[in-house]
């Protein structure tokens, strides 16, 4: 029986515990740095990863860690009251998950409303009282808006890429 890996192994998982992250976040973070060919960072138990470093990471962040991304654009329709349920901030790209009360319909025309009066223009909408899609674009991004019925009110999401030159 080889028993040099399961002592590396066990050495390994001994040093990580040292740190300050904890063990899981450590192995996690290792696991999928050796998978993904890059730099990777697990934080806050799982809810927090960042993929690569510098300005082209990636940020993906869900639970209690989720926020918008500090890029996010004020001109982009948000709810009221909202719950972010997770978060993905890349350069030139970021797409964020709300869950918030209401019905599709209502959510979708008061997004409608508030993005033309801020600017942009509408190019598409899809969709029915259970589920909607809305696409815009100003002079520096696309936007793509989805609502979907959930049982205790809407999930609503936000995709956002610089707009082609």
């Amino acid at each position: 029986m080889r028993t040099v890996p399961y002592v590396v192994i066990v050495l390994l998982v001994a040093g990580l515990a040292a740190c300050g992250k904890s063990p899981e976040e450590r192995m996690a973070s290792a696991v999928a740095s050796a998978a993904a060919g890059t730099e990777v960072s697990v934080e806050k138990s799982g809810e927090r990863v960042v993929l690569g470093s510098g300005d082209e990471a990636m940020t993906i962040s869900s639970g209690n860690s989720a926020t918008l991304p500090a890029n996010f654009p004020r001109d982009v329709f948000l709810p009221g009251d909202y719950t972010i349920e997770s978060a993905l901030d890349s350069a030139g790209f970021s797409m964020v998950s709300l869950r918030t009360g209401g019905d599709v319909s209502s959510l979708a025309d008061a997004a409608a409303a508030f993005m033309k009066a801020g600017g942009w223009q509408q190019s598409m909408q899809a969709g029915d009282d259970h589920s909607r899609i809305l696409t815009f674009q100003n002079e520096r991004n696309v936007a793509a808006l989805s609502f979907d019925r959930a049982e205790d009110g809407v999930v609503y999401s936000v995709q956002l890429s610089a707009a082609p030159n």
